[in-house]
C-alpha cells in the first residue's frame, strides 16, 4: 500500500498559522480584511505565499516596519512543527516509512521551508512538493507503484475528482478539518469523506478488509 498525503489543511493547521500572520500585521496597523485581500493578491502574483511580495503590497497601503513584521513573520515559520495536527504523528506511526508519500503543491520556496521547519518530513519515503495539478506527480507514482493499492488524502474536492477521474482505481479521501479552507466544496468523486487521522484509519481498516 502507498498512502499519498497532502499538506495544507490535511497535517498542517494552516488557518492557525494565518492567524498569527494576521496578529502581526494588525500590530502594525492593518486589518484582518486588509490582509485577506493582500495574500489574495500575493497568491495571483506568485501563486502562493511570499513574505517578500506581501510585505511590498503592504507598503503601498501605508508605511509601517517592514523589518519588525519580517522578523515576526520568519519566526512564526521557524515555529511550524507548533502548527502540525496532532492527530497527525499518532496515524503515521501505525505505517512503515516505504508506504507513506507526502504531496504538497506549493509554487515558491516557502512551501518547502514550512515542510521542513514542520519536522513531518522524517515520517515519508518521498516529498513532491509540485507547482502543477497533483495528477502530474501522482501520474508517475501511480506508473511507479503499479501494482500496490494507493491512497490519496487531500482537501481539496478538484484535486480529488481529477484524481478519481484519471485513476479510478486509487481510493481517495476528502479532509475536512475544523477550518480547513476548502470544505465549503464538495467532491463528486470521493471515496470517503474524513474529519481527522482517526477516522483515515477507520477507513484504511476497511479498504484492507475488502482486499
Amino acid at each position: 500500500m502507498k498512502i499519498i498525503i497532502d499538506f495544507d489543511d490535511t497535517i498542517f493547521n494552516t488557518y492557525k498559522m494565518m492567524q498569527e500572520f494576521i496578529k502581526s500585521f494588525k500590530k502594525a496597523g492593518f486589518s484582518s480584511e486588509e490582509f485577506k485581500e493582500i495574500y489574495r493578491k500575493s497568491k495571483e502574483k506568485k501563486g502562493d505565499f511570499d513574505q517578500k511580495t506581501i510585505i511590498s503590497l503592504f507598503g503601498k497601503l501605508r508605511p509601517f516596519d517592514k523589518r519588525q513584521v519580517a522578523k515576526e513573520l520568519a519566526d512564526i515559520l521557524e515555529r511550524a512543527e507548533e502548527f502540525v495536527y496532532p492527530d497527525f504523528r499518532k496515524f503515521v506511526d501505525n505505517f512503515p516509512k516505504k508506504e507513506l508519500i507526502l504531496l504538497s503543491f506549493g509554487s515558491t520556496n516557502y512551501q518547502k521551508i514550512k515542510i521542513e521547519n514542520s519536522g513531518v518530513g522524517k515520517y515519508f519515503d518521498k516529498i513532491y512538493v509540485t507547482n502543477k495539478n497533483k495528477v502530474f506527480n501522482l501520474e508517475k507514482i501511480y506508473r511507479k507503484y503499479a501494482g500496490d493499492r494507493i491512497v490519496f488524502i487531500d482537501d481539496k474536492a478538484e484535486e480529488i475528482d481529477k484524481v478519481k477521474e484519471k485513476f479510478p482505481g486509487v481510493i481517495a479521501l476528502k479532509m475536512e478539518r475544523p477550518r480547513g479552507g476548502h470544505n465549503s466544496i464538495k467532491s463528486e468523486k470521493a471515496d470517503y469523506v474524513v474529519n481527522n487521522f482517526a477516522q483515515v484509519r477507520d477507513a484504511i481498516n476497511e479498504i484492507m478488509k475488502k482486499q
